[in-house]
């Protein structure tokens, strides 16, 4: 009975012992990770400089204003905010960056919607 009860209490320790400060340690593919050109068009026409770092978080500004953030994923999924409700430019991004340095997809909010396309500078 002891040897189970010292069983238990090994895997109560193991299955303990993550990370759980809430940071990214998750590297992605190197493809993804730099500095990003991207343009959207639709109801709404502008341009967007966006990072994405080793770890796949987002940062940037759309029109050199509206900060952006967000993740990208391994597979290259991109999902983003810009703006916020209080300057009235609230609008999220989705779309895939591909490994070959090009990207696209498709922006809405604050009742406009559009597209937009990106390459990697």
């Amino acid at each position: 009975m002891k040897k189970l009860l010292y069983l238990f209490l090994a895997i109560a320790i193991i299955s303990c012992g993550g990370d759980d400060d809430g940071n990214n340690t998750t590297e992605i593919r190197a493809e993804y990770v730099g500095t990003w050109s991207a343009v959207y068009s639709g109801d709404g026409f502008g341009d967007a400089l966006v990072i994405v770092s080793s770890t796949g978080d987002v940062s940037g500004y759309a029109n050199e204003i509206y900060e952006i953030t967000g993740t990208v994923t391994n597979s290259g999924v991109l999902n983003a905010t810009a703006g916020s409700v209080a300057d009235g430019f609230n609008t999220t991004w989705e779309g895939v960056l591909t490994t070959e340095g090009t990207g696209s997809g498709t922006w809405s909010g604050s009742g406009f919607s559009g597209e937009w396309v990106a390459v990697k500078n």
